[in-house]
């Protein structure tokens, strides 16, 4: 499966040119996604899902911050008490899928991960990340795929081991500050002086420096989650 994220901003704002970023979620099996409050970190992950949705992918969804960005989509869906069921079902599939040495293709969708984890005690929080950890550095064999999405990650929501695994990292918004840009990009330079374009944020891909992204302008966002349901009752119903 290859997902189209967005553009090369540069080329599209110089020249008209517009350069495709492409996630290969078969070379890189997990993606980070945090940003400011309106940067556009929802309408990129709503883009990326329905590319998901028209390939007929496998997708949970669980949102703790249990606002409406995406009620109603797939049917394995849950929100802040019910994201702990979302985590179980796709971590249970995964398990139950190397048990019988088999690969399959899911993807776990989970917005404001960093909230839900923080909320753990300290026996939760060691059970959660056991198995987050093991999605994260035995997905790609078999299969399944992260979307984590929140407002800031640090050490604590995702040590470095389990952060090395998600191989594209991005950051949406006009600002970028210094704690986001050293734990996403810690061996990177970003000018964090300048002031991006509405509908722009960073993004780091392997093997190549990171670029400032820019992802479709859309004026209406609730006609893309319309959409998304509309996608969804066809599969799903």
């Amino acid at each position: 499966m290859i997902i189209k994220l967005g553009y090369v901003h540069e080329k599209w704002q110089q020249s008209g040119i517009k350069v495709p970023i492409y996630w290969k979620v078969e070379k890189v099996p997990h993606l980070l996604i945090s940003g400011e409050t309106g940067g556009g970190k929802t309408i990129l992950s709503q883009f990326i899902i329905n590319q998901l949705m028209s390939a007929h992918k496998d997708i949970l969804i669980a949102d703790y911050k249990a606002g409406s960005d995406w009620d109603n989509i797939v049917p394995d869906y849950g929100e802040y008490a019910g994201c702990d069921n979302i985590i179980n079902t796709f971590y249970n599939s995964f398990v139950n899928t190397i048990t019988k040495k088999e690969v399959a293709e899911k993807y776990l969708i989970f917005d404001e991960f960093s909230s839900f984890s923080l909320s753990k005690d300290t026996r939760e929080f060691k059970e959660l990340m056991a198995k987050i950890s093991h999605i994260a550095f035995m997905g790609r064999s078999f299969g399944y795929h992260l979307i984590f999405i929140s407002q800031q990650f640090n050490a604590k929501v995702l040590d470095t081991a389990i952060r090395d695994q998600f191989g594209i990292k991005l950051y949406m918004g006009s600002t970028i500050s210094t704690e986001s840009a050293n734990m996403l990009f810690p061996n990177s330079e970003i000018n964090k002086g300048i002031h991006l374009p509405k509908c722009c944020g960073y993004v780091s891909l392997p093997e190549r420096e990171v670029d400032v992204i820019q992802i479709p302008y859309i004026s209406k966002p609730q006609r893309l989650k319309e959409l998304l349901i509309k996608k969804g009752k066809s599969y799903f119903d």
